[in-house]
């Protein structure tokens, strides 16, 4: 494990550190406004709590008067207890500014205490039972008393105005003075901000930079770039070394590596030069071989080996040899540009034949002609390719196999090829880019050819067993009938329709 300099110190640190100066700077403002603007409230809030009490009492009181003397006009039970639950809540509030007496000037306090007086005096007189002749007297005691106590109310409101305006000017010097830190607490971490933006662009962000850039000359094989600096002694003097010693490694490395691939392509061009030689001698050797073989060889061997399976009563044996014989002689020995659609249907005959003992219930094959086929002519190996395609991709790959369907018949002045099959058809892009490259009417030999050469993927991808893909056989039909029609047409899990569309004064010959 790498140790570190003693004086290494990490730019980690330096940024935590001053993170947490700047959270206790910023977290000591909030507290201390939180504090003070929690200390105003409080002070606020009992000043008006205080108001509101004394309003509440004379509020009140003021009807005291009122409800005793209504009572004292026609003596009901109900007028009493009017007056008696007015009183009592006149007693609570009372209570509530004695309470609250606590922190109010002198005078305040003096005015409260003979509010009390004078209440226990004006609830004696109230309550006090008296004859009739003493009412008249009575009434006018209550209503000196409530004068006196409303008159007490209203001076302890006015003292308790002039205590509250004192107290508010109190408040909003304190709130200046509050003001005041809050902006130097403010000021202070705006400044420590801006100094630390400084130094994280210039000890941070700059030499990133200068890394970064160096790093991509680096990527793109510049190797004679200017060394990073590396006396600082912290994580970037650490990357910045770094990278000057990998920059020194890989322009050896790839030194040396060019120098290899130089040397390695002349040897390679000398063992390709060696490999062809070899392969065209080799290919000759095998077109000599090849010549020399006789086809009537190989059929008079399947002839021999079906009269065996004859005599030993192997019947689908004998079917079998029978159909394959017929399929490579056809292979092998017709070198015609055409042949008949009669020809060319008994080849599939054999071939279909196979297919079926091979695959057994799983294909099945429908043959649909309504023309004469013997004169109709159309290149040797149409057919076939096109439905094994059909066999191998579409029907081949689903579980329970699928129908093949051949319809040949005539439309006006055109012979219709259709096959159909309900395999496992083809995606739209996949039949999209089939039909794309399908040769068309104003291709010719030369542009085929070329067309072969940059596409070859139309005839790998879709070969058959015969060595012709669906490819060959469009353009083969195109070169013979350039006004041929040729259209694909797919849906997957549906099947694929291979229609061929041939002039009839074009396949026709007497």
């Amino acid at each position: 494990m790498e140790k570190f300099p003693m004086k290494f110190v990490s730019t980690q640190i330096k940024v935590l550190l001053f993170l947490s100066f700047m959270g206790i700077l910023f977290a000591s403002s909030n507290l201390y406004s939180i504090y003070h603007g929690t200390r105003c409230e409080n002070q606020f809030d009992r000043v008006l709590t205080k108001y509101y009490t004394i309003n509440q009492f004379m509020t009140l009181f003021s009807e005291n008067p009122v409800l005793f003397e209504a009572y004292m006009a026609d003596k009901t039970e109900q007028n009493w207890i009017n007056f008696i639950n007015n009183n009592n809540k006149v007693r609570h509030v009372l209570g509530q500014m004695i309470q609250e007496a606590d922190g109010m000037s002198l005078e305040s306090y003096l005015l409260i205490q003979s509010i009390k007086n004078t209440y226990v005096n004006f609830d004696m007189i109230a309550r006090n039972p008296t004859g009739a002749s003493y009412e008249v007297r009575q009434i006018i005691d209550v209503r000196q008393s409530s004068s006196q106590i409303l008159e007490y109310t209203r001076m302890l409101l006015e003292e308790s105005l002039t205590f509250g305006t004192e107290i508010h000017y109190d408040m909003q010097n304190s709130m200046r003075a509050e003001h005041r830190i809050s902006m130097l607490l403010l000021s202070l971490a705006a400044g420590a901000s801006v100094l630390f933006l400084f130094y994280v662009k210039r000890q941070v962000l700059n030499p990133l930079t200068a890394l970064s850039l160096a790093v991509n000359e680096i990527t793109r094989e510049n190797f004679d770039t200017e060394d990073l600096p590396a006396n600082r002694q912290d994580e970037i003097g650490q990357l910045n070394r770094a990278v000057n010693q990998m920059k020194a490694v890989l322009k050896n490395v790839i030194q040396e590596l060019k120098e290899k691939q130089i040397l390695t392509h002349k040897v390679y061009s000398q063992e390709l030069r060696i490999i062809n030689s070899e392969k065209m001698l080799e290919k000759a050797r095998f077109s000599l071989l090849q010549s020399q073989i006789n086809p009537h060889f190989l059929f008079n061997t399947l002839n021999v080996i079906a009269g065996a399976a004859t005599k030993e009563n192997a019947g689908t044996t004998y079917e079998l040899i029978t159909h394959l014989s017929r399929f490579f002689r056809y292979t092998l020995e017709n070198k015609e540009e055409v042949v008949t659609l009669f020809q060319e249907l008994s080849v599939l005959k054999s071939f279909i034949y196979i297919q079926k003992k091979r695959f057994g219930d799983r294909l099945d094959y429908q043959l649909n002609a309504a023309v004469e086929t013997n004169q109709y002519y159309i290149p040797p190996f149409t057919l076939q390719p096109l439905v094994e395609n059909s066999i191998k991709h579409g029907i081949l790959v689903k579980e329970h196999g699928g129908r093949v369907k051949l319809r040949i018949y005539e439309n006006a002045d055109e012979l219709i090829l259709r096959i159909l099959d309900n395999g496992a058809g083809m995606s739209k892009n996949d039949i999209q880019r089939l039909n794309a490259r399908i040769p068309s009417s104003q291709d010719n030999a030369a542009s085929l050819s070329d067309k072969q050469r940059r596409e070859p993927s139309l005839q790998s991808d879709t070969r058959s067993g015969t060595g012709l893909g669906a490819g060959n056989v469009f353009e083969r039909l195109k070169l013979i009938y350039p006004q041929c029609k040729i259209k694909v047409y797919s849906k997957e899990a549906i099947g694929t329709c291979i229609e061929i569309k041939i002039l009839l004064e074009d396949c026709k010959h007497a």
